[in-house]
């Protein structure tokens, strides 16, 4: 799903905002950073598998 809209979103699609209330107050994204944010996040767990993986001395993964 991600590829498919990479693919098709141009740079302002990317910028597009949205907004969420929170107790702490509004808090406001854009389509680009919950992209990144996603990308962020599998790369710290892609790196615990790594260490795991290795320290069991097994390969690491090829991605």
């Amino acid at each position: 799903m991600i590829d498919d809209r990479l693919r098709r979103w141009t740079s302002d699609d990317l910028a597009v905002e949205f907004s969420r209330e929170r107790r702490t107050g509004t808090e406001t994204f854009t389509r680009a950073w919950v992209i990144w944010h996603l990308i962020e996040h599998d790369l710290h767990h892609g790196g615990e598998i790594s260490q795991i993986l290795g320290s069991n001395g097994v390969s690491a993964l090829t991605l």
